[in-house]
């Protein structure tokens, strides 16, 4: 998507003050951006028929079709439209009813810097996962795996106002791979835990039940990609070492004092920062292992080879991946930047920040021992830390680390 391409937003409120207001917002937005108004959700779907859009913001409660409602077919009909909640009311069984087709949920009354904000973060970022050289990898990307049943039923779950550990434990004990792997990380320094854990309830009760649904995903993902290109690559250090970034870059929003969502995505954006490099090597099989023998016979970082060879790198081709998926924008981010920060068009602390300084940090622990993403850690972008006023930080986030 070119800068001069209008991204085309269509906001859906049957008040007609909301509406109105948010007319007078994306006056401020033009030329960028192009806004269409609905009352309705039937009157959004028409839209729809007659064009395509790059976002949608929906109010949650609407006469007839509802936003969950809205939502869940937009995702049908278009599933690469950004989609957002915009609601007042809290409503748990609504929520349940969407939380697979929700990108981005934001309160009611929400302020329009917030709103603005976000529209820009959306434009930025899908200017850049469209650019010419990215479609030419993605249209390679010919066995993307769908969602997970386990981590939308665990969606669900962790939305309920009833949910309970034993609950979790029980949906997590159908999937034997992932309750070994869950058991495998609760009794695991990295978590700090210490006793034995014997059961998937207490390896919920431990790791906590956004962080199970994290690890669900990724550990579907490696399971999913075992198979065939895959297989010629190192899946154990890569496991270790997302699960080793995922651990740190949670540590360091802790340290920081962040809200739990925060801390939450900052532990699933490490987990899946590397997630490209398993949809690369399944397109591209043995030129994408080559790379790898190349990374590691040399002191050039894996993504510095991939962008020389095809002028992209596994960072944007997880990024496209959660996008397909319609992942939070924040883990969207965290992937998709997560070598490059600086070209976050916002300038604050988020889960990219935590997740770029978790992965250095986590292959400098590593040092030229590991042989794998080359004899040098990936560059730290020390000028964004700066720009955040953020480089003060860096020696207490070093110690944060396990040094097993």
């Amino acid at each position: 998507m070119h800068e001069s391409i209008k991204t085309r937003v269509l906001f859906v409120d049957d008040e007609a003050s909301i509406l109105n207001m948010l007319r007078w917002m994306m006056k401020r937005m033009e030329p960028d951006f192009e806004a269409v108004f609905a009352e309705s959700g039937p009157e959004a779907l028409a839209q729809m028929d007659q064009g395509s859009f790059d976002i949608l913001i929906s109010d949650m409660r609407m006469p007839g079709m509802n936003g969950a409602e809205l939502l869940n077919e937009t995702m049908r009909r278009s599933p690469r439209t950004v989609r957002v909640i915009l609601s007042g009311y809290a409503d748990e069984d609504l929520a349940m009813r969407c939380v697979a087709s929700t990108h981005q949920w934001l309160a009611k009354p929400c302020s329009t810097l917030v709103l603005m904000d976000l529209l820009n973060r959306v434009r930025s970022l899908q200017a850049w996962l469209r650019q010419r050289e990215l479609q030419s990898v993605a249209a390679g990307l010919t066995h993307l795996p769908s969602l997970p049943a386990i981590y939308l039923r665990l969606s669900e779950l962790l939305a309920s106002p009833v949910c309970s550990i034993q609950q979790v434990g029980a949906l997590v004990s159908e999937d034997p791979p992932l309750a070994a792997k869950l058991l495998q990380l609760a009794n695991s320094a990295a978590f700090g835990f210490h006793g034995t854990v014997t059961s998937p309830a207490e390896a919920v009760q431990m790791l906590g039940g956004q962080r199970v649904r994290s690890l669900a995903l990724v550990q579907h993902l490696f399971s999913a990609f075992q198979k065939g290109a895959c297989a010629r690559l190192p899946l154990e250090d890569i496991w270790n070492h997302s699960v080793r970034t995922a651990f740190l870059a949670r540590q360091i929003a802790l340290a920081e004092r962040q809200h739990d969502q925060f801390v939450e995505q900052s532990f699933s954006g490490g987990l899946l920062h590397d997630i490209g490099q398993l949809t690369l090597a399944t397109s591209m099989g043995d030129a994408y292992a080559a790379l790898w023998r190349r990374a590691a016979s040399t002191s050039s970082a894996l993504h510095l080879i991939e962008r020389q060879e095809l002028q992209s790198s596994h960072a944007e081709a997880g990024a496209y991946l959660l996008g397909i998926w319609g992942l939070p924008l924040p883990l969207v981010e965290a992937v998709a930047w997560h070598h490059e920060p600086g070209r976050n068009p916002t300038r604050s602390f988020c889960p990219l920040t935590t997740v770029h300084v978790a992965s250095f940090l986590a292959n400098e622990s590593r040092g030229a021992r590991a042989g794998v993403w080359g004899n040098v850690p990936e560059p730290l972008d020390t000028n964004y830390l700066n720009e955040l006023g953020l480089a003060d930080r860096l020696p207490v986030w070093r110690d944060l680390l396990d040094p097993a």
